[in-house]
């Protein structure tokens, strides 16, 4: 079943670039940039899985931790909150060095670069629960924007949550921990579609 959700992924993220290109990319550029890196990531993490290249995927995943990051910084500071161009700088900074660590360490320790996404997703996280605290105080919100960030802060707490508790989801029985990694595939199916229809909305969107 993971294999069938995996092609259904590629085929959304396929699909969304497809209508981005479509409907133009000047103001969607951002999504489209992040939908470009997903959609090669989560390809080749396929051709992967299916001709049993296991190390392939560690290194997608890295490269995912690090495509995340700054693209959805860049997405949140366009559409959703201020970040001060210091906090950005250095997110970036981490972002780069978290990725050329994980890229070095991953030789003879793969797990480090699922321990260290926990930082990563609670900064993450962090940019949703911002966007809350600024609805609550405008008392008003952006449907789009509004399930982009519920879906956020969900599918990257589930992240923290696998991150932390990685050794006993490789180790156990498939029977007990596939309900997790499927749970992860659905919400990251649904996060997906949600950017799909903030791609089309981002013209009637007032910026921040």
């Amino acid at each position: 079943m993971s294999l069938y959700l995996q092609i259904v992924i590629n085929l959304t993220l396929c699909t969304g670039l497809i209508l981005f290109i479509i409907a133009g990319i000047k103001i969607r550029l951002a999504v489209m940039l992040f939908f470009s890196g997903e959609l090669a990531l989560e390809l080749t993490d396929l051709v992967g899985r299916l001709m049993k290249l296991n190390t392939l995927n560690t290194y997608n995943y890295a490269l995912s931790q690090f495509l995340s990051l700054i693209m959805l910084t860049e997405i949140y500071r366009k559409y959703c909150i201020r970040i001060p161009d210091v906090a950005r700088g250095m997110i970036y900074l981490y972002a780069g060095a978290l990725l050329m660590g994980n890229m070095i360490y991953m030789q003879s320790n793969t797990s480090v670069t699922f321990y260290s996404n926990i930082i990563s997703s609670i900064i993450i996280c962090s940019f949703a629960a911002a966007y809350f605290m600024k609805i609550i105080r405008r008392g008003r919100a952006e449907k789009s924007l509004f399930v982009i960030n519920i879906l956020v802060f969900l599918f990257f707490s589930v992240e923290c949550l696998i991150s932390t508790t990685f050794s006993f989801l490789i180790s156990n029985h498939l029977d007990w921990v596939a309900p997790v990694w499927l749970f992860r595939g659905v919400l990251l199916l649904s996060f997906y579609i949600a950017f799909i229809n903030l791609g089309w909305c981002v013209g009637k969107i007032r910026v921040r």
